[in-house]
């Protein structure tokens, strides 16, 4: 098996907090924000790989003000 075949398509919430190091709460907010576009093949969300990637690289690079 070639590394593309067993590379991740989908991940649960929780698999893409733990992925990008973020809460589960920080992805929930970015899915009803709409910058990450969530699939439902049950009740619960999951985010493609290539959408979760095109997330990150939309992030600032620079930490917001406060």
């Amino acid at each position: 098996m070639s590394a593309t075949e067993t590379a991740k398509k989908a991940y649960t919430v929780q698999e893409a907090a733990v992925a990008y190091g973020v809460s589960p709460d920080v992805i929930r907010a970015h899915i009803k924000a709409g910058s990450l576009v969530a699939r439902y093949p049950t009740s619960r969300p999951i985010v493609g790989a290539e959408e979760l990637n095109d997330w990150f690289e939309a992030l600032p690079e620079d930490s917001p003000s406060k």
